[in-house]
């Protein structure tokens, strides 16, 4: 699982601590991500995971395990 990386990408890209961060936390609600943050943070996973993030699947991403489970089915 990505969890790790993951959480370690948003705690840098919008400077919280990643032991705030669970598998359950809500994006913009628990984390504060508005949708500039969550471009920044998008560029910053297709970076490290060498994948390309569809729009539509930004869209989806509402806690941060859409976002793991979605870079485990297509890395």
């Amino acid at each position: 699982m990505s969890f790790e990386k993951v959480k370690e990408i948003i705690a840098e890209t919008v400077n919280c601590e990643a032991g705030d961060i669970s598998l359950t936390s809500n994006l913009k609600e628990d984390l504060g991500i508005d949708s500039l943050d969550a471009m920044e943070v998008s560029m910053a996973l297709e970076e490290a995971f060498g994948l390309t993030i569809e729009e539509e699947a930004l869209e989806t991403f509402v806690t941060v395990e859409n976002i793991v489970n979605y870079i485990d089915a297509n890395k």
